[in-house]
């Protein structure tokens, strides 16, 4: 039997502000000393209260709207609850139903053919902290619990390991020419889940869905992809069910394995932050935020096209890095 693929991605990308999402704190937390960027908000000491992070915002909405999104004028932060040594809240502050941008698309270059995959939401939230085992113990390292966190949400248009890996390039792209983010996905900058199915070619009904995560580096999405797939259409091909459960990704093995069964959003029990007013965006500030968009990476290369008439092939090179098309310009 032959199978299609069905890919949806979730990327988090950790926002470039200088402060944390509700606090103070420096947003800086790679290679700083353990627990040095903390304070009494983003450790959830008891009566402690958050401020809104309004650059967040900022880079938040710009981004929707280089992903051709809309920018909703009114959004609410709500309590994600679940519990991990690493969240100190016990729960964590997101956008659920009133997210801050929707609807939107990228457009990727595959084997010379334009796919466009739907975003369907641009939400920001806070990161959490950060676990190391030692034998039998675990410690945790809260200087990265609250720095700004924006997920980007796709569709399931995606369709192979080579789209989906061609959507997190240019999602990095466009952050990283935004200023919006390192786009570091060594240093957990940048970082995503897939949801992986499959389903008999031109059925038009979704297969289970399996969550892969642990995929810090481009090389990892499209190797767990792949492998997932091929373990997926062996299960139905053995007579079984594909099981909705989290899956992690085996750098070492190549392999994926099973962390736990999968949550919906009714374990989550969200409800809007008690503690954080409803976000009502102004048209001056939504308008603000869009004058400070730059030249983008497709308007830049219709232009490299028209002025200087450079092949695709030299245009994807000079637009990869926003400095090198700005060297380039300037020489």
């Amino acid at each position: 039997m032959s199978y299609e693929t069905v890919i949806g991605m979730e990327v988090h990308v950790e926002l470039h502000t200088q402060s944390k999402m509700f606090c103070r704190c420096p947003a800086d937390h790679f290679l700083v000393e353990a627990n040095a960027h903390v304070c009494p908000v983003c450790t959830a000491q008891p009566g402690a209260l958050p401020v809104i992070n309004e650059r967040a915002m900022q880079l938040t909405a710009m981004t929707g709207m280089a992903l051709h999104c809309a920018i909703q004028p009114h959004n609410v932060f709500a309590r994600k609850n679940y519990v991990y040594p690493d969240l100190p809240k016990g729960y964590q502050v997101s956008q659920y139903e009133l997210p801050l941008c929707t609807d939107g698309y990228v457009e990727v270059q595959v084997d010379g053919n334009t796919k466009r995959i739907g975003v369907v939401r641009v939400h920001l939230e806070e990161d959490t902290g950060k676990l190391q085992h030692e034998g039998r113990s675990s410690l945790v390292d809260y200087n990265r619990a609250g720095v700004p966190l924006m997920e980007i949400v796709t569709d399931s248009s995606i369709r192979s390991a080579e789209e989906a890996y061609a959507y997190l390039t240019k999602i990095r792209q466009v952050v990283r020419y935004l200023g919006a983010s390192t786009g570091d996905m060594e240093k957990g900058a940048m970082r995503c889940e897939a949801n992986i199915s499959i389903r008999p070619r031109g059925s038009a009904e979704y297969g289970t869905k399996v969550e892969v995560k642990n995929l810090n580096s481009f090389r990892a999405v499209r190797n767990a992809i792949e492998y997932e797939v091929k373990r997926q259409q062996q299960v139905v091909e053995d007579g079984g069910h594909v099981r909705q459960v989290t899956m992690g990704w085996d750098e070492h093995a190549g392999a994926t394995r099973e962390q736990r069964s999968k949550e919906t959003s009714e374990d989550y029990r969200y409800f809007p932050e008690p503690d954080l007013l409803d976000v009502h965006l102004p048209e001056e500030w939504i308008e603000a935020a869009r004058a400070e968009l730059p030249e983008l990476p497709d308007a830049k290369a219709a232009r490299f096209a028209s002025e200087y008439g450079l092949s695709d092939q030299d245009i994807a090179v000079l637009i990869e890095d926003q400095h090198i098309a700005t060297y380039f310009e300037e020489a």
